[in-house]
C-alpha cells in the first residue's frame, strides 16, 4: 500500500493547472528503503533483543566517510599516472588492511615520523 503511494507518478501537463506532482520514481527506492520495507520484520523477529536501532546504516556510512576523507587527503588521487596506477578502491582497501594489521599486532610503540616543512 505505502509503496503504491510512494511511487505515485506525476499526472497532467507540467506548468499547467492540471499538473499534480508525483512523489518518487522507482529508481528513488534505495536498497535501504527496500530492506526496511521487505526484510526488517524478519530481522526484528530473529534479533528482538537488539531493537531497530541496531539496524542503522550510520556506522557503514561513517566508515565510508572516513575512507573517502583519508583517500582525498593524498596528492596522487586514483593512483596517479604511470604504469603502477592503482584504483581508488584498491588504495582504500590496502590502507585499511595496513591500519588493521598495525592495530592488531601492537605496533603502537613505534615513534611517529617527524614531518619537516621546508
Amino acid at each position: 500500500m505505502w509503496l503504491k503511494i510512494f511511487l505515485t507518478p506525476s499526472t497532467g501537463t507540467p506548468n499547467s493547472d492540471n499538473f499534480v506532482q508525483g512523489l518518487y520514481r522507482p529508481s528513488d527506492v534505495t536498497p535501504y528503503i527496500h530492506v526496511l520495507v521487505f526484510h526488517i520484520h524478519e530481522f526484528m523477529e530473529r534479533h528482538k533483543k537488539w531493537g531497530l536501532k541496531s539496524f542503522s546504516c550510520a556506522p557503514v556510512e561513517n566508515k565510508n566517510h572516513q575512507h573517502v576523507t583519508q583517500f582525498f587527503r593524498k596528492t596522487l588521487r586514483d593512483g596517479g599516472n604511470g604504469t603502477n596506477r592503482k584504483s581508488a578502491i584498491l588504495q582504500i582497501l590496502e590502507f585499511e588492511n595496513r591500519k588493521l594489521y598495525y592495530n592488531c599486532n601492537n605496533f603502537h610503540n613505534i615513534p611517529n615520523t617527524i614531518k619537516l616543512q621546508i
